[in-house]
C-alpha cells in the first residue's frame, strides 16, 4: 500500500515539475503574400534602373513589414536582396552622388522656369527617377544652377576677398563667405581654398599626365577620380583632375570653330537666363564650360 501510493506522489510531482515540450515553428512569412500575385522569380539585373513607383512600393513595404530584404526579391523579382537593401538605404540616407541623368532633369526644369524666387520645389523632386529631399535639391540650385553663380575662372580679387571673408569668419561658416562674395557658391568657395592651400602641385598639366588621365579615365570611369589620382600617383587635387578632363580631354568635347549661329543664340540665351549651364542644356551644346564661358565673356 506504500508502495503504491509512493509511486502515484512521484508521478504526480514529476508532472508538475517537468516543464511542458515546446515545438518551434518555423517563422512564416504568409502574411506578406496573402491576396498578393507573386510573380515568377527572373534573372536578376542589379543595374536595372528603379522607378518611383517601385522606389515608393519598397518604402511602403519596410514600413509595414521590416526589413524582410529576401523575402521583398519576390515583390522585384529581377533584384537580389543585396541590390533592395542597398537601395532603400540610399533613398532613406540621401548622400549618394547625383548621377548625369538627375542633374540633366534638374537643369532642364530650373532652365525652363522665368522667375527662380517662385521655385516649385516639390515639383522638381517627383521628376527626378531616384528621391531626393528638398534640401539636397535646394543644396544643387545653389551650388550648380543659380543665376547668380560665375562658373569662370577666380580673379586675384576674387581670392583676395576669399581669403579676408575667412580670415574673418574661419573655415566654418561656407554659406556666410558665399553670400558675401555674392557670385561664388559654398561649394565653390570651399573647393578654391582647398585647392589653395593643400594642392601640391599647380600650373599646367604635362604630356605625361595628361595622357595617363585619358588612360585612367577609360579604365576606371570619371566617378572614381579617387583611385585614379591614387594609381595615377598625382599630386594634384580631385578638383584639378575632373576639370583637365571636362574642358580638355574628354573625346566627345566639341573643338570646332564657333559658328555666328552659336555665337548669337549663345549670347541670347545667356541675356536670358543668366547661366552657362543652362545655355549649354538648351542648345544641346557639346562645347565644354570654359569654352562657353570663355566666349561669352569676350562679348
Amino acid at each position: 500500500m506504500l508502495h503504491t501510493l509512493t509511486k502515484i506522489l512521484y508521478r504526480t510531482l514529476n508532472k508538475i515539475i517537468t516543464p511542458p515540450r515546446v515545438t518551434f515553428i518555423q517563422p512564416s512569412f504568409r502574411l506578406l503574400t496573402t491576396h498578393v500575385d507573386i510573380p515568377q522569380r527572373l534573372d536578376y539585373s542589379p543595374r536595372k534602373h528603379w522607378s518611383t513607383e517601385d522606389t515608393e512600393k519598397l518604402i511602403k513595404l519596410v514600413n509595414k513589414y521590416g526589413n524582410k530584404w529576401k523575402v521583398f526579391t519576390y515583390y522585384f523579382p529581377e533584384r537580389t536582396s543585396l541590390c533592395i537593401r542597398a537601395h532603400y538605404l540610399s533613398v532613406k540616407n540621401d548622400n549618394t552622388r547625383w548621377t548625369l541623368e538627375e542633374k540633366k532633369i534638374l537643369q532642364q526644369y530650373f532652365s525652363s522656369i522665368p522667375d527662380h524666387d517662385n521655385i516649385q520645389w516639390e515639383e522638381a523632386q517627383k521628376l527626378l527617377p531616384k528621391h531626393r529631399t528638398i534640401g539636397r535639391i535646394k543644396q544643387f540650385y545653389a551650388n550648380t544652377i543659380h543665376p547668380n553663380i560665375n562658373k569662370g575662372s577666380w580673379t586675384e580679387e576674387d581670392s583676395r576677398k576669399l581669403a579676408q571673408l575667412i580670415e574673418t569668419y574661419g573655415t566654418g561658416h561656407w554659406d556666410i563667405i558665399s553670400k558675401e562674395l555674392g557670385t561664388r557658391s559654398e561649394e565653390q568657395c570651399r573647393n578654391k581654398w582647398a585647392y589653395e592651400v593643400k594642392t601640391l602641385k599647380k600650373g599646367d598639366f604635362t604630356k605625361e599626365e595628361d595622357e595617363a588621365l585619358i588612360h585612367h579615365v577609360k579604365k576606371h570611369g570619371l566617378d572614381n577620380l579617387h583611385l585614379i589620382k591614387e594609381e595615377m600617383k598625382s599630386l594634384r587635387s580631385i578638383s584639378q583632375l575632373r576639370s583637365r578632363y571636362n574642358n580638355v580631354l574628354d573625346p566627345q568635347i566639341d573643338k570646332s570653330p564657333w559658328t555666328e549661329e552659336e555665337k548669337e543664340e549663345a549670347a541670347r540665351l545667356y541675356a536670358e537666363y543668366k547661366n552657362i549651364k543652362t545655355v549649354k542644356a538648351k542648345m544641346n551644346s557639346k562645347r565644354s564650360i570654359r569654352d562657353m564661358y570663355n566666349h561669352l565673356r569676350k562679348r
